[in-house]
Parts: C-alpha cells; structure tokens; sequence
C-alpha cells in the first residue's frame, strides 16, 4: 500500500471508529501547514519539538490529532502518520490500531485522574507530596525543557515533575507525569531549594537506591537486596574490578539514584577512591574503581549501548568522574 492511499484509509477508517475509539474530535495536519492561529502555531512548535527536536512554525511531517473533552478539559493524541506507517509495513493493521487504542486509553485515563483536579487548582500544599525528580538527557530534551524547573549536569538534566499516576501489577510498571511549569513555581511562592529538596526526599521514598554487584541480581529482586545505604547493610566495600549496577527498587528513571544526597560519597567509600560512572541509560549507571580501566573504552560502550536501545532511554553521551577529595561529578572530555 502506497503512503497516500495508507493516509487516505487511515482517516476514513478514524471516523468510522470514532465511537468505538471514544475521542471528540479529529484534525489532520498536513507536512509544510502553518498557522497564524495561536493555538494551532503551539501545536506546530510542540509537534516539531517532541519528534525533531526542532524550533518551526512549519510542521514537520503529517500528524493525526484526536481530542477528548471532560468539561473544560482537553486532552490531545497526537500520531505521526509517518511512524505509523512503518507500523502498518512490519504489522498491518493490526499493529496500527493496537496502537492508536493504547495511546487514547491511556490519554483518556491520564484525563480522568484525580491529580489532574489538583495541578488545575495548582496549590504547594495539594502538590508537595506528588513531587519527583526524573533525570533526562538534555540535548533531546533542550526544547521542551525551557519554560520548565530543571537542573543541569553535564549533557543531563534532573527534571522536576508531578506524579500523576503510578500502577505497577507485577508484569507492567506504569508511569504518569507531567512537567512542572515555571510559571507553577512562580504562582506557589515557594523556594525554588525547599522545592527541589522536598522533590528529592520524595524521588528517594518512592524508590530508594539499590546496587547490584551482578548482572542478574536486578531481575526481580527482593526489597532488600542491594540496600547499600542502610545502615545494616551487607555492602561493606567493592573489590577495585567490580563494575556495579546502580539503580533503584523501581528501575524506571532509576540513574537518578546517583544524584541522592550522600551516595556519591558512599560509593567512594566502598571503592576507597574516586571512580567513573556511566549512565547507560536513564534507567541506571555503572560504576569503574579509577584506575580500572581505561574512560575511552567506557566511553566506547556507552555509545554502542545507546545504539543498541531505544533513543528515549539514553541520559548521557558522556563518561563522568567522581572525585573523592572535593567531592564532585566531573564530565570528562575524551
């Protein structure tokens, strides 16, 4: 099937289906439109920004947008066709409606969440509980992150967001979130540091770090398993070879584990000097005694591992150095 007659098929069978997929309305955004209307130029710009990672006020590709409404709530699915496409080549229809009910089930349940009436209402008090901090890769992100709280480490960024949703059944951990605005910040009153502190302390009660000495140690592990932090642990020291993975109990957006306060310095206690850290990806980071092993083959796997995996999980491009005498995270130039 030729693309157009896939784009031509693909809206007929979108309206047919409207019940049945249960959105309210449904716009088609040609490659090359633009706007002079504000709202339709936001979605150009966000468009552009989530999947080129480009500034435009010309659209990029052709796009399917379904909207939802719960009073004066709008919730937005967008698709690109492209991507789609590609879907409908390796999986036929099948695998392309498998996706469109996916991604507006989960639109319309993110749309019915109780915390969406609290972040409306947009109250420190009501939120402060909610707060986490999620670690990104910046240069991915640069874009969408400028009228966001975020700070900067290197080629990352710790995000601050609100937790919308967390459902974990034992066979799929589902996450929901959303970026807190700056002008969010601003309307709070609040301490930008009593903010993020109080951010951090929740990141760490939600998902306290763990280390894993082996590979297979962090497929289902017990709660305890890896508690390198508490106070009766049985991580004690690391022998200079040993390469450990550290994460959290959760996993998901697990790297930020390295930025809790006193782990750093804990890890170079148990190495008993400084040491690398690759972040090879965004869901955990591996650790080299220095002296090891040289950075330029940690930089090496680093970049065929986020060759490897999805685009979406890769957090750095970077090798960093933990330095024991002034206690801080050097980004290395190699």
């Amino acid at each position: 099937m030729e693309y157009k007659e896939f784009i031509s098929r693909l809206q007929k069978e979108l309206g047919e289906k409207k019940q049945e997929l249960g959105y309210d309305k449904m716009d088609f955004l040609e490659d090359g439109f633009t706007s002079s209307d504000e709202k339709e130029l936001s979605i150009i710009r966000e468009t552009n920004i989530k999947y080129y990672k480009t500034e435009s006020d010309v659209l990029i590709g052709d796009y399917v947008i379904l909207y939802q409404y719960k009073g004066k709530r709008e919730q937005m699915c967008r698709f690109d066709c492209g991507q789609l496409y590609r879907e409908h080549e390796k999986g036929g229809w099948e695998a392309v409606w498998e996706q469109i009910f996916s991604s507006i089930e989960s639109s319309r349940k993110f749309m019915e969440l109780e915390i969406m009436d609290l972040i409306e209402k947009n109250e420190y008090g009501l939120l402060k509980d909610k707060l986490f901090i999620r670690p990104l890769n910046f240069k991915d992100h640069r874009y969408e992150l400028k009228d966001h709280i975020y700070r900067r480490i290197g080629d990352m960024v710790l995000v601050l967001y609100i937790l919308a949703s967390d459902e974990n059944d034992g066979k799929r951990h589902d996450v929901m979130s959303i970026k807190v605005p700056k002008i969010s910040m601003q309307e709070w009153g609040m301490e930008e540091e009593e903010v993020w502190e109080n951010a951090m302390s929740n990141t760490y009660i939600m998902a306290p770090p763990r280390m894993y000495l082996k590979p297979m140690d962090s497929f289902n592990p017990p709660y305890h398993r890896g508690a390198f932090m508490a106070l009766n642990s049985d991580i004690t020291s690391l022998p200079p070879l040993a390469v450990p993975t550290v994460t959290t109990t959760a996993q998901i957006n697990g790297a930020i584990a390295m930025f809790y306060p006193g782990v750093m310095k804990r890890i170079a206690e148990l190495f008993g000097d400084d040491y690398y850290i690759a972040f090879t990806g965004t869901s955990e980071a591996r650790l080299h005694k220095k002296g090891t092993i040289q950075p330029r083959n940690i930089l090496m796997r680093i970049k065929r591992m986020n060759k490897t995996f999805d685009p979406s999980e890769t957090l750095s491009n970077k090798v960093y150095l933990y330095e024991t005498a002034n206690q801080e995270l050097r980004q290395l130039e190699l």
